[in-house]
């Protein structure tokens, strides 16, 4: 279990940056693939995804170094840096102010190089996700916005809303909400797997609601993750995520990675049927295929809010940490910044954010002591 805030807060960004890192080299594979060629990756290994700073590759290029993380870590860092500016809670207005200042898009998939471009030609931010790519592009790093709300899920709901809204739509902006609601009840002291199950269930649109208990229903009928991920492939695919036509014909046997209608759900299951052990969740959502280093680092970062940094391989840590130098050092201008340090200042964000809730407590109290007067 967590040992205080920063254990937390560390555990959430760790967790999900090592799971990601190891679901990279297997993304787009049919978990039998994967238990055929790795059984489970527990390793990090190189990664086909090539982020760097100069080049991103979609497909099968250059391999980069073992633990270095995706679009998924950059895109949350960016939210996370937004929230160390702004010192509390964000608006869209605040994430595309710093997006045009730091934004690398060669970091970044086809999702965020698209609002990148309406960004500089004056887009609106907070509904410039209308018509995008639908995927998981929202949730995948929004969990800076529920750690910024810690112990007030309905407001990491409201915010996810909106700072979803600068890249995603529709029910993958609903989704981002859920997790943020997730993280922000995961942080709170004694929080246990079934509390986060519930308030994720209770914290989403109709839409995502339906897959939760649909996949929960799987998880619960299933003794292992392997049984899950069984049923879960032959129930619970998306089948609506856009096929390229370079493609060619769609293929019902092997179509594309999901969006958030398949990632979310699948989160969650893992989550019930791993206890919350985070070292657990960081392989088994690595290794669960498909969109896995999505599913990883999300499973993970719940887990690793829920248990702590303390919790997790100490091996994983230092390799990511290590790893994703060149990383924080473009981003924060800083050679010696890594997830423990951007862990330190989103608590001291917290730390202002909730000194800001005393201050309008205090000005409501004369505001009701006024009114009650006249």
């Amino acid at each position: 279990m967590q040992t205080n805030i920063l254990d937390a807060v560390y555990g959430c960004l760790i967790g999900s940056a090592i799971s990601e890192a190891l679901g990279a080299p297997i993304e787009g594979m049919h978990y039998r693939e994967i238990r055929a060629q790795y059984g489970k990756l527990t390793e990090l290994i190189e990664s086909y995804r090539g982020n760097t700073g100069n080049r991103y590759e979609d497909s099968r290029g250059e391999a980069g170094i073992p633990g270095a993380v995706t679009d998924d870590a950059t895109w949350r860092h960016y939210i996370a840096m937004t929230i160390v500016r702004k010192g509390g809670r964000i608006t869209p207005d605040d994430f595309a102010a710093l997006l045009i200042e730091k934004m690398n898009p060669n970091r970044l998939w086809l999702n965020e190089r698209i609002v990148y471009q309406k960004l500089l030609i004056g887009m609106n931010p907070w509904d410039m996700g209308r018509g995008t790519v639908p995927a998981s592009c929202a949730m995948m790093a929004i969990a800076p916005v529920g750690i910024i709300n810690a112990g007030d899920p309905a407001q990491a709901y409201q915010d996810a809303l909106d700072i979803a809204g600068v890249n995603q739509d529709e029910v993958n902006r609903d989704a981002a909400g859920t997790l943020a609601a997730g993280i922000a009840v995961a942080l709170t002291p004694g929080a246990t797997v079934e509390d986060v199950l519930k308030a994720m269930e209770k914290y989403s649109s109709f839409v995502i609601k339906h897959t939760i208990i649909l996949a929960m229903d799987l998880a619960r009928a299933s003794a292992t993750v392997d049984e899950f991920a069984e049923k879960f492939y032959g129930r619970m695919l998306d089948w609506t995520a856009p096929s390229p036509p370079w493609k060619g014909a769609w293929d019902k046997t092997y179509y594309e990675s999901g969006n958030s209608l398949e990632v979310l759900p699948a989160v969650m299951g893992i989550l019930y049927l791993t206890g919350g052990d985070v070292n657990q969740c960081i392989i088994e959502g690595a290794n669960f295929g498909r969109d896995c280093d999505t599913i990883g680092n999300i499973v993970a970062g719940l887990a690793g809010c829920l248990q702590g940094a303390g919790a997790i391989r100490q091996s994983w840590k230092d390799v990511v940490e290590t790893a994703n130098a060149d990383f924080f050092a473009e981003l924060e201008g800083d050679p010696s910044a890594n997830y423990y340090s951007l862990s330190k200042r989103l608590v001291e964000a917290l730390r202002l954010e909730q000194q800001a809730a005393k201050e309008r407590a205090n000005r409501l109290a004369q505001l009701l002591e006024t009114n009650l007067a006249g």
